[in-house]
């Protein structure tokens, strides 16, 4: 029985089922006297006893509940407070407690890693049932962790409510936990973080000037890593922005290979009051874009008109950028299974063969198992005419021919998005459809520079952050030549891009040289937002700092 029931600093009397699932077990403290809490003097003059019913641990899946005889001594010093005192168990339960603590602890770590409520449904599965108010009170009595001074720390930023508050997170990146979370980005709040922790040496951190002058301030002997990823995001972002702006250029350049021949990169409308449709939404788009510029202009932020307006941060930030009205870039359809006929449709459409049964009858001559219809789909969107029993009413007349497509003679050019993937990228791992797309923008002298300048840069950061062997002799050597190249190339977007490299200059050398990036503080940023959402997002920060700290 001593075997099964281990109870500390207690011996088990008695064993009883109860119910269904249940056992009552009795003990009592096997000590003949007990120390005055006040006086720390022993007595053995019992005053009188009493029962306490904690519920302790489950036992081969029965609940139990201890009916624990206490005694209460007189204390005899004469000096002493108390008259009398109840003798403690300090190793099974605290004082008017109604739980053990390895009890308390159990139920406390289930909610550290469930949360509240779902921690009290599964609590109740395992014999151990309580509230979630009480899984929430017992997480925030859970002692936190002790963790050694940090020396190398990551900070990045995490959002409480994303677009509105957000808070930093701060990483031990040689022991790969969270060390604290903040509840602001501010430079103040991660200075005085720091300087309560002068062992740090190395800051790993993104982009942001908040977190550059919170960690000059705070730990000014430190050595300040900008994150390599963030260096490569932020080169794209700007790249985006640059090629946005010149869409209205880039969309008028002829294709590389294929002529120069007017070929269709859209369905002709179905219909004429289609066709006033797209045009009505295309104006609406353009007044749109007319307010944005004006508003631009006129010296509002780029915040402010979104809010004004309505408008998503990014649209009002890609109007404000682009020289040119930026038209919609037409999709053409995805392959699918006929990816591996694409060379001979597209031989086959040179020669003028637009019928799209014809051109099905001979696909499967060549082994191809689809339906028509995905062949008439791929047509659609290339032909030069309508299809030849096309009804007369979704005939397009001939302003409508002329407007059918945005892009005029030429295909339509892909996202600026896509096209800022397709420059950071290195040329041997993208498709030969990118590559023609890449070629075709590179005609106009400023992409071609500009692609230039990115490359080096892209291949600059990706090499010392993948393998040793491909880290030039000298990076920050690589880096000075690329900053005068880019501060003079003459493109406005690239050299506020490198001006900004060069205002945190001293980061980036570091990252080209160090080992360290915040890559593990992203990691841990996803991880609190599992915790964040198990809260459905309405934990306070305190209990979110809590558990975020117990789960490290």
């Amino acid at each position: 029985m001593q075997e099964l029931f281990v109870i500390p600093d207690c011996r088990v009397v008695t064993v009883e089922p109860v119910g269904a699932a249940g056992l009552h077990v009795a003990a009592r403290v096997k000590h003949s006297h007990a120390y005055c809490p006040s006086r720390q003097r022993p007595s053995q003059s019992v005053h009188s006893r009493y029962h306490r019913h904690p519920g302790d641990l489950p036992s081969l899946g029965n609940a139990v509940h201890i009916n624990l005889l206490v005694r209460r001594f007189y204390c005899h010093n004469p000096v002493c407070p108390r008259r009398t005192f109840a003798e403690p168990v300090p190793e099974l339960l605290p004082a008017r407690a109604r739980r053990t603590r390895r009890l308390a602890e159990a139920q406390g770590r289930v909610g550290v890693t469930c949360g509240g409520e779902a921690g009290a449904r599964l609590l109740r599965r395992l014999g151990l049932p309580t509230s979630a108010d009480t899984v929430l009170r017992l997480v925030r009595a859970l002692p936190l962790p002790e963790c050694a001074p940090p020396s190398v720390q990551g900070v990045d930023d995490w959002a409480l409510r994303k677009g509105r508050s957000y808070g930093t997170i701060l990483v031990d990146l040689e022991a790969r936990r969270v060390a604290d979370l903040l509840p602001d980005r501010t430079a103040q709040t991660l200075t005085e973080w720091l300087k309560d922790r002068d062992t740090v040496t190395v800051i790993a951190r993104d982009r942001s000037t908040e977190y550059a002058r919170g960690s000059a301030l705070g730990a000014p002997g430190a050595v300040q890593v900008a994150d390599r990823w963030h260096l490569l995001q932020n080169l794209r972002q700007m790249v985006e922005r640059w090629l946005a702006g010149v869409h209205g250029r880039l969309r008028r350049l002829p294709p590389v290979s294929g002529g120069t021949a007017a070929r269709r990169v859209g369905g002709y409308p179905r219909s004429r009051a289609e066709a006033a449709a797209t045009a009505d939404r295309r104006a609406r788009r353009h007044a749109l874009y007319e307010e944005v510029r004006r508003r631009v202009a006129a010296g509002e932020k780029l915040l402010t008109i979104s809010r004004t307006m309505g408008l998503a941060r990014g649209t009002v930030r890609s109007y404000a950028h682009a020289q040119h009205f930026p038209e919609r870039a037409a999709r053409e359809s995805a392959l699918g299974i006929l990816a591996p006929y694409r060379e001979y449709l597209e031989a086959r459409l040179a020669e003028g063969n637009e019928d799209a049964a014809a051109l099905w009858r001979e696909l499967q001559d060549r082994g191809f198992a689809g339906s028509a219809k995905q062949v008439r789909r791929w047509l659609n969107q290339r032909r030069t005419t309508p299809a030849q029993f096309t009804p007369h009413k979704w005939r397009p007349g001939p302003t409508e021919t002329a407007s059918a497509s945005a892009t005029g003679p030429f295909p339509a050019l892909i996202s600026p998005r896509q096209r800022a993937w397709r420059l950071v990228q290195a040329p041997q791992s993208i498709d030969t459809a990118a590559t023609e797309a890449v070629a075709r923008i590179s005609q106009d002298p400023e992409v071609a520079t500009g692609r230039h300048l990115v490359r080096r840069f892209a291949e600059l950061i990706g090499r010392c952050g993948v393998r040793s062997d491909a880290v030039p002799t000298n990076p920050c050597a690589v880096l000075e030549t690329w900053l005068n190249d880019a501060l003079s190339c003459g493109i406005p977007a690239v050299e506020t891009f490198a001006a900004g490299v060069r205002q945190d200059e001293a980061a980036v050398k570091a990252a080209l040289t160090m080992p360290w990036s915040s890559g593990q503080a992203e990691g841990q940023v996803n991880k609190l937002k599992l915790i964040k959402r198990q809260m459905y997002g309405r934990a306070s920060f305190d209990l979110l700092r809590r558990r975020v700290l117990l789960a490290a």
